[in-house]
């Protein structure tokens, strides 16, 4: 029998993988697309569909969890990914590449289902900080991965695949030889899966303390969404950098956002509390998107990106802490559940408004995302008015 604190290591893996997986993709797929003779609207469509896949299958996968157990729909959904991955390496066409993604979505939609494992085997006490082991996973896998892919893209366009195949190659050799079933039985496992439906939607929208930061979450989402797709596009048009360079910036991306949300972040939020740090993190997301848009020389493009780095790894963290602690400990699963939906929704919206604003010019997705930004910061704005006159 393994030890739950085990297991919870094994679930912590399975959605750090998960978002490796795709954050090593990032950085690779601009330079893959061209190479197919495509454009930035392609990019766009292939982030697209996987994060529209993750949104229809993950109440499937949930669904089939329910019925035949956990740990089948993980060690499944895990070699789905792997075969995904390494589909997305051997590809020769831009069509080929676009079924995988699909293939590799519907696959990376087992979040849910790590979710209600992590349910399974901790307390209600427990409960929060168990889902909390699976964001700090989410966030982790989403930092290391462009910059891992961004430093194997000079090596070949197919290398971050390979390097993302071989990952869950491993993860799920791991999870086959230590990860076992919760126990409990069907219902046991069903009244510990995050139950989304309409009334939850409804009830946790309606209350202002929970929409500002899950409305502050999808515009931030949004709007980081515009660098993704088109940040590589736009330092070989605009700065002929080679992809090895553009992979390099986005390492340095991440090595920052790592040291920002690693040590710096904890200190802040102890002084400043969250709504305090989001209003410093907001303003410098905008100022690194502006740098961006002016940007005519290598100084200036690492300024705008340094402080978009910033901004984004101080506001992330804390809307989530900020939704979390809005909600009661009975809800704290629907409502994180709607909160990551949130962000669901702006990677499907995101990639395909990026592609288009970056093929009607080479600043207008940075001009959209810094729209964004914007109402961004008139929502909090709101937030902070609301909560004083209380």
């Amino acid at each position: 029998m393994v030890k739950k604190s085990q297991s919870k290591i094994v679930i912590f893996s399975v959605v750090f993988l998960d978002l490796l997986g795709f954050g090593v993709m990032i950085p690779m797929l601009p330079f893959f697309v061209r190479h197919f003779g495509e454009d930035a609207f392609s990019v766009g469509l292939l982030m697209f569909v996987y994060s529209l896949m993750q949104v229809i299958v993950s109440p499937i996968w949930g669904q089939i969890s329910d019925r035949y157990g956990r740990r089948p729909v993980l060690l499944l959904t895990i070699a789905g990914q792997a075969l995904a991955f390494l589909w997305a390496a051997l590809s020769g066409s831009f069509t080929s590449l676009l079924i995988s993604r699909v293939f590799a979505g519907a696959f990376a939609a087992n979040i849910s289902t790590a979710s209600a494992y992590m349910a399974d085997i901790t307390s209600k006490e427990e409960r929060a900080k168990g889902m909390g082991l699976i964001g700090a996973a989410f966030g982790l896998g989403f930092i290391f991965g462009p910059a891992i892919g961004g430093l194997l893209i000079p090596y070949g366009y197919e290398m971050p695949s390979y390097f993302a195949a071989a990952m869950s190659g491993l993860n799920l050799v791991w999870a086959w030889m230590v990860l076992d079933e919760p126990i409990g039985n069907r219902e046991d496992r069903k009244a510990n899966r995050r139950k989304l439906s309409f009334q939850s939607y409804r009830e946790t929208l309606s209350s202002s303390v929970l929409v500002y930061p899950i409305l502050l979450f999808f515009f931030v989402t949004l709007a980081f969404t515009q660098l993704e797709v088109t940040f590589g596009l736009f330092v070989t048009d605009r700065f002929s950098f080679s992809e090895r360079q553009a992979g390099l910036l986005f390492a340095g991306m991440g090595i920052v956002m790592a040291v920002v949300q690693g040590g710096l972040i904890g200190k802040l939020v102890k002084k400043f509390g969250e709504h305090g740090v989001i209003r410093l993190g907001l303003p410098l997301i905008a100022f690194g998107l502006l740098g961006l848009i002016f940007a005519t020389s290598f100084p200036m493009l690492v300024a705008g990106l340094a402080s978009l780095a910033v901004g984004y790894s101080l506001t992330n963290p804390c809307l989530s802490a900020w939704t979390s602690k809005s909600a009661s400990s009975r809800n704290q699963g629907v409502v994180l559940g709607i909160y990551q939906s949130a962000g669901s929704v702006a990677r499907i919206l995101g990639p395909i408004s990026a592609g288009y604003f970056y093929r009607s010019d080479i600043i207008g997705a940075f001009v959209a995302a810094l729209g964004v930004i914007f109402l961004a910061q008139i929502v909090f704005f709101i937030s902070r008015w609301t909560a004083s006159s209380i």
